[in-house]
């Protein structure tokens, strides 16, 4: 069985798209305008799991509380960290944990916690 998207109730569309592309490194694979709001499905690659962010007039909004959204990459930290402060986030610092791989987290447009990996 594969995952085959993820949806997010956003309230800001745009910011949310840029988010995860600038930051994450996400590609729009698929934009909807509609009467009611925008779907937009984003991928890192063909048959990978995609992130679907949706914005409809009146729809409820995420909020999140206890779930995390981890991505894995071959960047350092240090880069990584300096591009999330460029672009005005605020990472945690390194956390280094013996049963996991070292990581960082910071919230997205929408206040979703995201962590990153090596």
């Amino acid at each position: 069985m594969k995952l085959n998207y993820i949806t997010i109730m956003v309230g800001d569309i745009e910011k949310a798209i840029e988010f995860y592309q600038k930051w994450v490194g996400l590609k729009i694979v698929n934009h909807l305008h509609l009467e009611m709001g925008q779907i937009v499905f984003l991928s890192n690659g063909k048959n990978e799991t995609m992130l679907e962010l949706i914005q409809f007039k009146d729809a409820e909004k995420v909020s999140m509380s206890g779930i995390v959204m981890s991505y894995s990459t071959d960047e350092k930290f240090d880069t990584l960290k300096e591009r999330a402060l460029h672009l005005g986030y605020s990472p945690t610092e390194i956390i280094c944990d013996s049963t996991k791989s070292d990581y960082f987290r910071l919230l997205d447009s929408d206040g979703i916690t995201v962590e990153f990996s090596i």
